[in-house]
């Protein structure tokens, strides 16, 4: 049953993987969402991302020539003094704090053609060198070699474009020419080594351009023909949080795929960004100087290495992001979308999305009666030159509809960028029908069709408040009732009637607990009471015995010929004290068992408890209570009422003649359920 607002109006909301792709057959093609059987359309410019939902356009194709070409080296250390490929000579270079700029002092025939760069605790600049197929630690004051990362023989090194230092010291060397992430101990000993793909086997021939340390301690990987960063276990996290801050409690091994991750979304919340932006626009003036505290000069010893950390991470995320161009626009089309009647005035189209500066969204829309169409005519609202009016971040969230009238409702959303960033679409949602304002004023104010239609949108704009919050009426309204409320609220629900739950009460548990309180409420205290709560708990009903109900039928005298000494009259411990009446009322009075049938022994630790402390809060003050756990089966001195716990016959039936039954097998005492033979044992607890 499709949901409704405070209006009665309801809506489409296209969120979902079957909402953007279309099967093979028929992804591609520009006429799907128009034929018999209607599919979505994506323009080829457009990236659906099932993992995360999204919608965005993707990163423009890199020319053949300078496919998978690594941003230029660059690195800064404690004291602010900045590392860099001169990407025009590459050579490497130092800039220092005041401006001037220095060759890096290192000797003769060191450096055939250095790429990317990285500094580790200890100062040490290190460098990937590709062209001499290693990666070479130097000493930043005079330059000499203090280690070499390499190996030899078929496993050497082929391209490496890029390092990276581990928070725990360990190397991480990009190798494009074999698509492989190598490792490295600290003292330059190889560890181990993995292909550069995810989960999904992508990129096919993976070529790694630049690898980094993430916040929480895996490993970024920017490949060239892949549009999100790979994400990588590396066994380690980031040891200067705290326990209580640490973000990868259990960290994934050396190499493990991950989920891929957005760079735009990486780019949101950077540390240590403002330093390298200057960083960047010092060494190689692609933006203007950004002066901030703690740009340009020593950090303290405590926070140096944290914030070194942090802006090495922002100093790569920024490269790839200066080298990375999106298209500029790309186009969706959805399914027809059914009214249910012909002729239905659909009403609003909101979306949620992450627009950054220099991108925008167009949603234009499409009606018509027939469900193929020969021709449609896009609407969508008009700015004063005749454009249509797209979604900004600074804008409103929600548009009218401008087409006309139809049963069929088709949605053509266009994302656009300057290239720098791209639009995120989340979800879009489309209201059916129109709810006016306009039908409650008389009709002269529509006597007028272009007068009306200025009266009918201008009403919306008060519409759309008015029903924000009467839906919020609806909201809280729905929420109090416990088969729709989420978790948080539902326990709050029960708080309110003085029940609490621990963990092993499941979400559906919960909502059939509160949903039923007055009623157990009402109950409370009899054994159909108390068994309905356990019934809720473990999804068997218990059966309840009251220990009055076995005391025996009739007394006993000793002498006749019905009485057998230790039967109907057994030897009990002598105590000169009771009476027999107080011996009768010790072992029958105000006592009950309660038999709680459980599938599997190894969850009787947690259910038992939670049993006993159902039972416990719900039993009348004065009685005596024992849980009993019964499994298929049969316990001598636990499970041994017959039609409760005890079920008679033997593994398999034997050959019998017409007409004989079998007691266990085809004749059961009492109602079967969940292989145990119970009766219906009525009473109430004296």
């Amino acid at each position: 049953m499709p949901a409704r607002d405070a209006n009665d109006a309801t809506w489409y909301v296209l969120r979902y993987d079957e909402d953007f792709l279309a099967p093979a057959s028929v992804a591609g093609d520009p006429d799907a969402p128009f034929a018999v059987e209607s599919y979505p359309w994506l323009e080829d410019t457009l990236l659906y991302d099932p993992a995360r939902h999204v919608l965005e356009l993707l990163p423009e194709p890199l020319d053949p020539k300078h496919a998978a070409t690594p941003p230029p080296g660059l690195a800064i250390d404690v004291t602010g003094v900045i590392y860099r490929v001169d990407p025009r000579t590459g050579a490497l270079r130092i800039v220092h704090c005041d401006g001037s700029e220095q060759p890096f002092p290192c000797e003769p025939h060191v450096l055939a053609r250095p790429a990317g760069i990285a500094i580790d605790a200890r100062g040490w600049i290190w460098i990937a060198d590709p062209a001499a197929r290693r990666v070479v630690g130097l000493h930043p004051d005079d330059g000499s070699v203090q280690l070499v990362l390499a190996r030899s023989g078929p496993d050497a090194l082929v391209e490496p474009l890029d390092v990276v230092v581990g928070f725990d010291g360990r190397y991480f060397v990009a190798d494009r020419g074999s698509g492989r992430i190598e490792v490295f101990s600290a003292t330059g000993r190889y560890l181990t080594g993995f292909v550069a793909r995810n989960a999904a086997g992508l990129p096919v021939v993976p070529t790694p351009i630049a690898v980094m340390i993430d916040a929480d301690g895996t490993l970024l990987v920017a490949d060239g023909s892949h549009p999100t960063l790979l994400r990588f276990g590396t066994g380690a996290c980031d040891p200067t949080l705290s326990p209580t801050d640490q973000v990868c409690i259990a960290p994934a091994p050396i190499g493990e795929p991950l989920a891929d991750a957005q760079l735009q979304t990486l780019l949101a919340t950077l540390a240590g960004g403002d330093v390298a932006l200057d960083a960047l626009a010092r060494a190689y003036g692609l933006r203007a100087p950004r002066f901030l505290g703690m740009t340009c000069c020593p950090l303290d010893d405590n926070a140096g290495i944290v914030r070194l950390a942090a802006v090495h991470r922002a100093l790569r995320l920024l490269r790839l992001a200066l080298e990375r161009h999106y298209e500029p626009s790309g186009a969706f089309v959805s399914r027809a979308l059914d009214g249910g009647v012909p002729g239905t005035v659909w009403h609003r189209i909101e979306l949620d999305a992450a627009l950054p500066a220099g991108t925008s969204i167009t949603v234009e829309t499409a009606t018509s009666d027939d469900p193929t169409p020969l021709a449609v005519t896009w609407s969508a609202p008009l700015d004063s030159d005749g454009n249509p009016i797209a979604f900004r971040s600074d804008g409103v969230p929600d548009h009218l509809i401008q087409s006309p009238p139809g049963r069929f409702l088709w949605a053509r959303v266009t994302l656009r960028s300057d290239g720098t960033a791209t639009p995120t679409l989340r979800w879009l949602q489309i209201t059916y029908p129109r709810v006016s304002y306009l039908e409650l004023l008389p009709a002269v104010y529509r006597r007028d069709p272009d007068a009306g239609l200025f009266a009918e949108r201008f009403l919306a704009l008060f519409e759309r408040v008015f029903t924000g919050i009467e839906d919020s009426y609806v909201e809280f309204t729905r929420q109090l009732d416990p088969a729709a409320a989420p978790r948080d609220v539902i326990d709050w629900l029960a708080a309110l009637i003085d029940l609490a739950f621990d963990p092993s009460w499941s979400l559906a548990k919960r909502r059939a607990l509160v949903g039923e309180a007055m009623q157990l409420y009402a109950m409370r205290g009899t054994p159909r009471g108390i068994a309905r709560y356990v019934e809720i708990y473990t999804g068997m009903r218990p059966v309840v015995i009251e220990a009055f109900l076995e005391r025996p039928q009739r007394p006993a005298f000793l002498g006749r010929p019905a009485a057998i000494l230790g039967c109907g009259m057994p030897l009990t411990e002598c105590t000169p004290r009771a009476t027999p009446d107080s011996a009768l009322y010790a072992t029958y009075a105000h006592r009950f068992r309660v038999y709680a049938y459980l599938e599997d022994p190894c969850d009787e630790p947690v259910v038992l408890r939670v049993i006993e402390r159902i039972v416990e809060v719900n039993k009348p003050a004065h009685a005596i209570h024992e849980v009993c756990a019964v499994y298929p089966g049969a316990q001598v001195g636990v499970s041994t009422s017959v039609g409760i716990g005890l079920v008679l016959g033997a593994a398999a039936t034997p050959a019998l003649a017409e007409g004989e039954r079998v007691l266990g097998q085809d004749t059961v005492l009492g109602d079967r359920k969940n292989a145990h033979a119970r009766a219906d044992m009525k009473g109430r607890l004296l």
